[in-house]
């Protein structure tokens, strides 16, 4: 099957790619083994970028990706993030600190089982502490061989410029998808002049737009979705209408909602990757399968419907947007 890559720095890597957190938080509980099996495969289909982060289940998520990864290196581009932690409580705290983003690169590089990341984000943009000394330190991580890429999650076009004031950024990871679509107010256009790869994490919706929650009633009492505003009542009825308007332009392509929403961000740009989680060997293959740029006539469609029918409700409650740089700091809002 023919892949469509991406370039990151010199790598040239498929743009499908996949995010590991929903194997130990955030959704329903991936049993340990079932998660080995299918990481497993997804490696061995490689070459692949898994994207994991120091904060992802205390560093038990980059546990379990270094435990399949270990004999299987080179067919990993490794992505994972500094900047967002995790308390014994279970609660999160932001601290771009350059002193602890290298403590916390050690002990992900050990963890990983690796001698290099990849591609390390800065996590979360800390309000107390200026970008560029956060940046500094990951830039002083690649200059030390730990990293190879340094990149940036969740932030303003602003914050990209003064990042790069102080160490080349190669990759931007924000939320994006059908109903996700704030990187379009510039932030894109800017990865794209910059020749800054643009990663899109919760591409599908968080399996919304993959038809995979069709009721909130199933999803379990630990999954974060039932505390995001678009997954509540009556906008949760008014997306699903608008998702049921999308399946009838899938079916007539003969593609599945995931693939429809997945094609969709590969015609966004061809600096833009994917990173959809799941649990499921059978979505991950089905995911491969979305390999096509679509025309100008499917992409009006879409937006023909999105425009009678628009998606409602915010990604995040008011508290965790106003953690986002991307949202509190962005050009022209």
């Amino acid at each position: 099957m023919r892949k469509l890559n991406i370039s990151i720095g010199s790598d040239e890597i498929p743009r499908l790619g996949y995010g590991c957190m929903g194997l130990t938080q955030a959704y329903a509980p991936v049993e340990i083994t079932k998660a080995k099996k299918l990481l497993q495969h997804i490696v061995g289909d490689g070459p692949v970028m898994l994207d994991t982060a120091a904060t992802y289940s205390g560093g038990r998520n980059e546990s379990l990706v270094g435990s399949v990864i270990k004999t299987k290196r080179e067919h990993v581009f490794l992505a994972s993030k500094a900047g967002l932690y995790k308390n014994p409580d279970g609660s999160s705290v932001i601290d771009g600190d350059p002193e602890r983003i290298i403590q916390s690169c050690e002990e992900s590089l050990s963890r990983l089982r690796t001698e290099v990341i990849d591609l390390f984000y800065l996590h979360r943009v800390d309000p107390l502490i200026p970008i560029e000394e956060s940046v500094g330190a990951i830039g002083t991580l690649v200059d030390q061989g730990k990293v190879r890429y340094a990149g940036l999650s969740e932030v303003s076009q602003s914050s990209v410029i003064r990042a790069s004031s102080v160490t080349r950024i190669d990759a931007v990871q924000s939320e994006y998808s059908i109903w996700s679509r704030r990187v379009e107010d510039g932030i894109s256009r800017y990865c794209k002049d910059h020749e800054i790869a643009l990663i899109a994490y919760s591409p599908v919706g968080r399996g919304f737009l993959a038809g995979g929650v069709k009721r909130t009633e199933a999803l379990t009492s630990q999954d974060i979705r039932r505390t995001m505003p678009r997954f509540q009542e009556h906008q949760f009825d008014e997306n699903i209408n608008t998702l049921d308007q999308l399946e009838l332009l899938a079916i007539d392509w003969d593609m599945t909602l995931a693939q429809l929403s997945l094609n969709w961000i590969w015609s966004q740009g061809a600096h833009i990757a994917a990173i959809p989680g799941t649990s499921s060997l059978a979505h991950w293959k089905d995911n491969q399968k979305a390999q096509s740029i679509l025309d100008t006539e499917q992409l009006d469609a879409i937006e023909a419907i999105l425009l009678e029918f628009p998606f409602v409700g915010d990604r995040y409650t008011p508290d965790k947007l106003l953690q986002l740089d991307s949202e509190r700091n962005t050009l022209g809002h």
